[in-house]
């Protein structure tokens, strides 16, 4: 029987995290205003009022995610992942082509990303096939779990979306490190990956016509870009040299809310969504960017305390699998907005602009509240 915590433990919520969410929205509020006034679309207001709106719809269901005992979502994980997979599948037939990917179900004016919510179905997913020790260390076992990680991936990749799936990814490794398997299973995946790189590799240098039928010569471009980023200064290269200009700008203390040079004369392609850490870089400067990244971090070492702090190993994987996922999003967006990683399209958590985006991070976090708030075990 699953315990269900009494109303009266709202001490047991950490007010934290609940805070540096709040203070992440508000930012992230003001940055997409700033970053949107001009050349987007015909209304200043357009985004930022949509923006506020995903952030309390967010506030919403994060709260409405802690109600329920987090171990009654991994108890349905079939389901879950059954309808997760579905969606990914439906994209081919009903999806909505938008940026070279077709990733997207338009229902009206708003755009949903099945992706997006097919990250928190695996770490639900995970959590529940991995919080067995002596059942998680079983090769079947493993074998039986990497398919139904690589069968969502796999789906991601064909939309195509390599950076979501780079992602999803992310998170099975670190669920899966922290589950303890065993290192000689975790030495056959990283093979088996670095097969796959190096037959990609030699089928460059071999049969290029080949190659770019499986990665899209715009893809390899975005990929390949920041390790030459002066290189090119049209394209993807034009992209991350405004990018790199922005944040060169905004040295201490930046230039201002609304004054930054590169995002007001709209020269940052996608300012108000991948690389809104390039306005925020210009406009606040080290001073905003390096408090930014000090939310982040303490959002991070939080939830680091609430894994160790679960009731069981479940909570755990849950906490682990968010923890990834953060991790991953916010290293891989900043870097490659200073040339320090590839350009993959990967939005900055509770920071770019995107309904999807900002949905699966509220969910995220209150999932993580949920493992935090019923960490101790109930006693009658």
């Amino acid at each position: 029987m699953i315990e269900r915590a009494p109303n009266k433990r709202l001490q047991d919520l950490d007010v934290l995290i609940i805070l540096i969410v709040f203070f992440l929205a508000v930012i992230s509020v003001v940055m997409v205003s700033s970053a949107s006034r001009v050349n987007l679309t015909g209304d200043p207001a357009y985004f930022y009022i949509r923006q506020a709106f995903w952030f309390m719809i967010g506030l919403i269901v994060m709260f409405l995610v802690i109600r329920i005992d987090y171990a009654e979502y991994c108890q349905h994980w079939k389901w879950l992942y059954g309808f997760g997979v579905g969606m990914l599948m439906l994209l081919s037939i009903a999806g909505h082509a938008a940026n070279g990917a077709k990733s997207w179900f338009q229902l009206g004016p708003v755009k949903l990303e099945p992706a997006e919510l097919m990250k928190i179905i695996l770490i639900l997913v995970l959590a529940r096939l991995l919080q067995d020790a002596k059942t998680s260390t079983s090769f079947v076992h493993f074998l039986k779990t990497l398919v139904l990680i690589l069968l969502p991936i796999c789906l991601v990749i064909l939309q195509p979306d390599l950076g979501t799936a780079m992602m999803m990814s992310s998170i099975a490794c670190g669920m899966i490190w922290a589950a303890g398997i065993p290192r000689r299973y975790l030495l056959i995946l990283f093979s088996l990956a670095g097969a796959g790189i190096s037959s990609l590799s030699m089928l460059y240098f071999a049969r290029k016509d080949w190659f770019f039928s499986i990665v899209h010569p715009y893809q390899w471009e975005r990929l390949t870009m920041f390790l030459d980023p002066e290189g090119g200064k049209t394209g993807a290269g034009y992209q991350l040299y405004q990018s790199l200009l922005a944040i060169g700008a905004g040295q201490i203390w930046g230039e201002g809310i609304f004054r930054g040079v590169q995002t007001q004369g709209a020269w940052i392609p996608e300012r108000h969504t991948d690389f809104i850490f390039s306005v925020i870089a210009e406009e606040l400067g080290f001073a905003g960017a390096g408090l930014l990244l000090l939310s982040y971090f303490v959002l991070l070492i939080r939830m680091i305390k609430i894994g160790r702090e679960a009731r069981e190993p479940m909570g755990s994987l849950i906490v682990a699998g968010v923890l990834s996922m953060f991790l991953a999003q916010v290293f891989e967006n900043v870097g490659m907005t200073m040339s320090l990683t590839p350009i993959t399209g990967i939005t900055l958590p509770l920071m770019s602009y995107g309904g999807s985006s900002i949905l699966s991070s509220m969910l995220a976090i209150g999932l993580v509240l949920n493992v935090g708030y019923r960490r101790k075990k109930i006693r009658f």
